[in-house]
């Protein structure tokens, strides 16, 4: 398994900020983040994959709000499933530029970045992961980081 953070980054508006990715013959909408790199604490991890994947300037890292443990195997078989550290970052607005050059972002398989309400979530057809993110988001909005956060399995 290999150890990832993700951040749920929401703006004034309450809107969620997503990253399309196309892995093989799977296409669907992410949380922004990713690996962890040897060495590297969650802190760090995440501010490193957010700034690369969104060009966020000032990352503030919130609480912890959900942990996801996901098995699929990758084409190139390096590993069988990610454990992920979902922590709040709630942001400003600001203007997507990564880091990562297009050809870094294509490598990686990110291909868009959209942002996204609750309502939004709720009706759409696309591939969305956690499939979850619509109520999940909704509580945190309505609620705050839960005191104890879930451990989500897909």
């Amino acid at each position: 398994m290999r150890p990832a953070v993700r951040g749920l980054m929401i703006d004034p508006a309450d809107r969620i900020l997503l990253v399309r990715v196309e892995f093989g013959d799977w296409t669907g909408w992410l949380l922004p983040g990713g690996g962890k790199e040897p060495g590297e604490d969650d802190a760090t991890a995440l501010k490193r994959e957010l700034t690369e994947e969104t060009g966020v300037p000032d990352v503030f890292m919130g609480p912890p709000v959900w942990y996801r443990r996901r098995m699929f195997t990758r084409n190139d078989n390096e590993f069988d499933g990610q454990e992920e550290s979902v922590y709040l970052v709630p942001c400003h607005v600001f203007t997507i530029a990564p880091t990562m050059s297009a050809e870094e972002l294509s490598s990686e398989g990110l291909v868009e970045h959209r942002w996204w309400t609750v309502a939004d979530l709720e009706t759409t057809d696309d591939n969305i992961h956690p499939v979850e993110l619509a109520s999940l988001a909704k509580q945190i909005l309505e609620h705050g980081a839960p005191a104890e956060p879930p451990l989500i399995e897909e």
